[in-house]
């Protein structure tokens, strides 16, 4: 996914919030997620159970961000999605690991 950082994304300082960033971990790592549903397998929903951010430098307002999202392990009722920020000269900005849990069907 990419995406150009707005001024409503920025914190006073002129870069991107940590909020924003947990946000677009949130929702580009579990866009990856639904890639893998099928019938009767991660198909009626998920949430979140852990969203933990690593922050190693800023992003400044202006710039175009690269959010690469990875399945790392996927089970019948748990999954683990790993997230890269990166800035336009390819270094990377933050970091993400995201527990989800599968919700509904049967059983439960």
């Amino acid at each position: 996914f990419s995406l150009k950082v707005s001024q409503s994304l920025c914190n006073p300082s002129g870069t991107l919030h940590g909020g924003a960033v947990a946000l677009i971990y949130d929702v580009c790592t579990s866009m990856a997620l639904e890639l893998c549903s099928e019938d009767g397998f991660w198909d009626t929903g998920h949430v979140s159970r852990t969203l933990n951010c690593t922050y190693l430098r800023p992003a400044r307002e202006g710039a175009t961000l690269t959010v690469e999202s990875e399945v790392v392990n996927l089970g019948r009722r748990m999954a683990m999605l790993k997230g890269v920020m990166r800035g336009e000269d390819g270094k990377i900005c933050s970091t993400c690991e995201h527990g989800k849990v599968a919700v509904g069907g049967a059983g439960l």
